[in-house]
C-alpha cells in the first residue's frame, strides 16, 4: 500500500549506524486550529513517537534494512530482493536508479503497529507501508518502508519495494497502476505475475455479474478507499497489459516512459482503446484463460 506523496518536513538525527533515523517535525504534524492542543503538547506527543529500529543494518543495494533484532545477511530473501530492481526496471524498460531506499523492519506486529499509529495516525491498518517524505522545500525525497518480520514479510517487502523503485524514477504513478504493479511484483519471478487467489476471486466475481471498469479505477486517488476487489482488478489489468498481446504491452511501456517526465499523462484506457475497442471484455477473457500455478503454502523466512 502506498501513502500519498505527502509533503513533510523533518529533522535528521544521526546514529552510529552510518545514517540518520528520521522523526517528523514539520508543519503537517501540527494542527493550528485553536481548539487543538498547544505547541508544547504537540511537541510532547511528537517526542512520544516510538523510536525507529536501527541497532542492526544490512545493505543490499539500493536498499538499507534496519532492525533492532539480528537478521542473517545470507538469507535467500535478500538475494531475491536484490534481483527485484532488475526485474521491475527490465520488464518496464525503465532506467535504473541508485536512490537509497530505507527499510525499517520491526520485530513483531505489535511494535510496528504502535509506531505507525503514533507516527501516521491517519493511515489505515496495513502490514506494511511505503512513504515518500520530502526533506524540505525544493529538496529531494526520502523513500521509506515500514513493516515487521512476519510470515508474509517476503511478499510485503516485494510489494512495498516495487512502490519505492517506481517512485525513484517516475514523477508519479496513478494509484490503480501503482497498486496493480506492486501486486504483480510481490510474487516471485517464477510465478510470472499470476496470483492464484486473485484469479480465483475474479472468476467467481465474473460469474456473479462483476464487470471490470478501468475508468472507475483511474478515478481513484486515495489508497484508503481501495478494497480488495479493486486491488485484484488493478493486478488483473497489469497482467493483461504485460501478457496479452505485444501491442497492449507497448501501450503500457509507452505510458511508463511518459510518467518519467509527466506526472499527469491522462488516461491509460484512452491510449489502450486506440489498439483495442473493448478492453474490459478482453480482460474478462484474459482472466478466464489464465493457467493457474499449483497452490503453495506461504513462505516463511528462516534464520532471523
Amino acid at each position: 500500500m502506498r501513502k500519498g506523496f505527502e509533503k513533510l518536513i523533518f529533522a535528521r538525527l544521526f546514529s552510529i549506524l552510518l545514517f540518520a533515523i528520521i522523526i517528523s517535525s514539520g508543519c503537517s504534524t501540527f494542527n493550528f486550529n485553536p481548539n487543538q492542543p498547544g505547541k508544547d503538547t504537540a511537541e510532547a506527543n511528537l517526542l512520544a513517537v516510538p523510536v525507529l529500529p536501527g541497532k542492526f543494518l544490512i545493505r543490499v543495494a539500493p536498499y538499507v534494512f534496519l532492525s533492532d533484532f539480528e537478521i542473517k545477511k545470507d538469507l535467500p530473501l535478500f538475494d531475491e530482493l536484490a534481483k527485484l530492481r532488475d526485474q521491475v526496471y527490465g520488464d518496464l524498460k525503465l532506467p535504473e536508479s541508485s536512490t537509497m531506499i530505507q527499510v525499517y523492519l520491526f520485530e513483531d506486529r505489535e511494535k510496528y503497529d504502535k509506531f505507525m499509529v503514533s507516527k501516521y495516525p491517519k493511515l489505515p491498518s496495513r502490514r506494511a507501508f511505503f512513504v515518500a517524505q520530502t526533506r524540505g522545500v525544493g529538496r529531494s525525497e526520502d523513500l521509506l518502508i515500514y513493516t515487521y518480520w512476519g510470515e508474509r514479510v517476503a511478499q510485503d517487502l516485494r510489494h512495498e519495494l516495487t512502490h519505492a523503485l517506481l517512485h525513484s524514477v517516475l514523477k508519479d504513478v496513478p494509484l490503480w497502476l501503482d497498486e496493480g504493479l506492486a501486486e504483480y511484483y510481490e510474487l516471485p519471478p517464477d510465478k510470472k505475475g499470476i496470483n492464484r487467489q486473485h484469479v480465483e476471486h475474479l472468476r467467481k466475481d465474473l460469474n456473479n455479474d462483476f464487470k471490470p471498469d478501468l475508468i472507475r479505477l483511474e478515478l481513484m486517488d486515495e489508497v484508503g478507499k481501495m478494497n480488495r476487489a479493486e486491488y485484484r482488478e488493478s493486478w488483473a489489468w497489469v497482467h493483461y497489459f504485460l501478457h496479452s498481446t505485444p501491442e497492449n504491452k507497448k501501450v503500457l511501456l509507452a505510458f511508463m516512459q511518459t510518467l518519467r517526465e509527466n506526472p499527469s499523462p491522462g488516461s491509460l484506457r484512452e491510449k489502450l482503446i486506440e489498439v483495442i475497442q473493448l478492453p474490459e471484455s478482453e480482460l474478462q477473457n484474459h482472466i478466464m484463460k489464465l493457467n493457474l500455478p499449483s497452490a503453495e503454502k506461504v513462505r516463511i523466512p528462516a534464520g532471523s
